[in-house]
This record gives structure tokens, sequence and C-alpha cells, in this order.
């Protein structure tokens, strides 16, 4: 049986963009991954609420178990740095990672930044579009240099700024070339004047159909709304950072609902959408409603009314069709949304070598689908990505 495991990760030395863009590297100020992270997590809290009003250490603002992964996270990159000296590593090495993934029966490996958005970050920090591009060109260099001797099994997921529509054609074309086969995106608006399903953006989404270029959308980038005011709870302010992440789940079905509302799958239906790390319980829910409010789940009568609709095909049926959702391996049992979804909607990742993943994710998944029928589990570990992606 085919493993494709559409998530994984690099943990980049901390030189990385010294490596590729010496003279960007110098340019930009340098990238806090701890105030990045928190960022990510806790929305905007950091430009609304008055430094006076915030822990010291911005650690405190992330719920126990963030501070503990942020901090696990750290030390490893400064252990691989470390041990990077004495050989290869799997975190980012192409040739320890093929090793890795002949040990773990991992056929094919898509690898996904940690920390390499960083320039693009501390570059809009200072008001810089232009040096952020750069840096996330610079990223994909580097990936695409790091796997090229094995990018027939190891696979660089492009970072890009859908912003400048013209630029990312070209970023995702360059790195098709490179042997990249998807990128990653923000499940967010583009702006405050533009979705991310607006026909503006219709020519970057062809680009990437005609490529066979994938569309990620992975947590991190891009997060839910939670108001300010729930930051101010008279105790732990670490518990907003909960908030958050319980309205994580809200962040997909928002992006995937304006992709299919819009048209965008229907306009382009070559284009596969990848959703990783965003949880899979809120996917039967979905489906039901995303179909209720347009076709009507129990009749029309229940729906947008008739003719309001009038794409050929449900959200639902465009979901099976372009679409594949990952559980992560350490945190979402597939049972019950095996169950109660079509078969090849969920997909296999590992999410190694990041604490929230597992190295024995392949284990893991085949315990779990014990008495699942053979051709739902090729389905789930490599044959539904597979024959989307043409893989």
């Amino acid at each position: 049986m085919r493993v494709i495991d559409v998530d994984s990760h690099f943990l980049e030395p901390t030189d990385w963009l010294h490596q590729v863009a010496p003279d960007l590297a110098d340019e930009l100020p340098p990238s806090d991954p701890i105030q990045r992270v928190v960022q990510n997590v806790v929305g905007d809290l950091l430009e609304v609420v008055p430094t006076s009003q915030r822990p010291e250490n911005l650690i405190d603002l992330l719920a126990p178990s963030g501070r503990r992964a942020l901090r696990a996270m750290l030390d490893q990159n400064e252990e691989e740095t470390a041990a990077a000296l004495e050989g290869p590593l799997s975190s980012y090495d192409a040739d320890a990672r093929v090793a890795f993934c002949d040990d773990h029966d991992i056929d094919v490996q898509f690898l996904n930044s940690t920390l390499g958005s960083g320039p693009f970050a501390s570059a809009m920090k200072i008001g810089r579009p232009d040096l952020a591009r750069r840096g996330l060109a610079a990223f994909n260099t580097w990936s695409s240099q790091t796997l090229a001797p094995h990018v027939d099994r190891l696979i660089p997921i492009a970072l890009i700024d859908v912003s400048d529509v013209d630029w990312a054609i070209r970023e995702i074309t360059r790195m098709r070339q490179a042997g990249s086969r998807a990128f990653q995106v923000r499940a967010e608006p583009v702006s405050d004047t533009q979705s991310l399903a607006h026909p503006d953006l219709d020519p970057l989404w062809a680009a990437a159909a005609d490529l066979g270029m994938a569309m990620v959308l992975h947590i991190g980038a891009g997060r839910g709304e939670v108001k300010k005011g729930w930051f101010f709870n008279g105790g732990d302010p670490g518990n907003f950072a909960l908030l958050h992440l319980v309205n994580g789940s809200v962040v997909p079905q928002i992006a995937l609902a304006a992709l299919l509302i819009e048209g965008v799958l229907e306009r382009h239906p070559g284009l596969v959408v990848m959703v990783q790390e965003l949880g899979i319980t809120w996917l039967p829910h979905f489906l039901h409603t995303i179909d209720s409010i347009t076709v009507g789940a129990y009749g029309e009568q229940f729906g947008m009314g008739k003719g309001d609709y009038k794409l050929p095909l449900k959200p639902s049926e465009y979901m099976r069709r372009q679409v594949r959702v990952t559980p992560l391996v350490s945190a979402d049992p597939l049972r019950p949304t095996l169950d109660l979804v079509p078969p090849e909607l969920l997909v296999f990742s590992s999410d190694f070598p990041h604490q929230e993943g597992r190295s024995n994710a392949v284990e893991l998944y085949a315990d779990q689908l014990d008495g699942v029928g053979e051709g739902s589990q090729e389905q789930f570990f490599g044959a539904s990505i597979g024959a989307l992606l043409d893989l």
C-alpha cells in the first residue's frame, strides 16, 4: 500500500536565510519566534492590548500546553543546530529524511516550513512588503535546494503572498519547476477589501490548477477573530489562547465556504485544496451545513430557495472532488469522523518532527483502521491525494 504524507515539516537551521540570501538577512531585523507564535495563536491581541496590560513574558499569553510546546520546539531547534555539526539530521537533510521515510514505510512526504515565514513577518512589521515577498522566495529557494536530491519523494510546500497575484503566479511556477506540488496561503481574507474568493484571484487559482499545485490551508496561517474583551477575564491570561483554539475549527470552514459558495471550485475544477492540522471533527457538520444552506439538506425549502444557488454541484460534491483534510495524529481519532464523511476526504499526515506529530504515525493510524475495508485504507494512506495530484 502506497503511503503519501501530506503534512510533515522542516526544522530549519537558524542560519537558513543567510545561506541563500545573506544581503536580505542583513537588511531585516531578526525574527522573534515567540512573538510570531503568540501572534498566530492570539490574533491581534498584541496590537490592541496596551503593553502595561500584557504579561511581561509574551509566552504567558499561551495556554499551559502551548507554552510547553513552544519551549520544546525552541529547545529542539537549538539541539538540532548543535547536532548538525556531528551529522545529517532528518529534520532538514534530504538523505536523512529519505532514510526516515524508508524506515517508516512512507513513499512520498510533503514538507511545510516551521519558522520559514520569519523574514516575511519581520519585513511586514517594518512596512516593507517588497522585502517580505523576497523573504518568502528565499525560503522557497532554500527548501527546494535542500530537497533537490530527492524531490521525487520529498516535496517542498511553497510559501506565497496572494496579495500580489502576478508575483504569486511566478513563484508557484518557479517552485513547480523545482519539484513543489503545493503552496500555502492564509485561510483568511487577502485584505479588509478582498475575499480569498474574489475573482481577481482567479488567475492564480487557474495557474495552480494548470501546474498541479495544491492550495494548502494550514494551522497558524489564518485565524478566527475572538473579541479582545474575552482577554480580560480576571485570571490567567493564557486562557484567552484556549478560546482561540476552540474557535480554530471555524477558520477552515469560513475559507472553504467562501471558495464553495462563490464558485471558485466550480470555475477551477482542477484546483486541489488541502486542509492541514485544523482538526477533522468539524467536517461532518460542515458538509451538512454547507449543503443545507445552499441546496437544502431536507428539500429546497430549507436551502437558499429555488434558483438562488446556481452551481451545478452541491458544495459537498465539490468537497469530495477537490478538497482533502488531514487529522492530527496526536489529537484527532479517525473514528467516528471517518464513518460520517466520504472516505476519500481524509488523508494521511504525520506532522513529523513536531512535538504534536508522531514518527510512527503510519502504525498508529493502521491500528485505528483495523477492520476498515482495504479500499478505504488505501484511500486514506495515499490513493486519494495521489489520484488528485497524479503522484
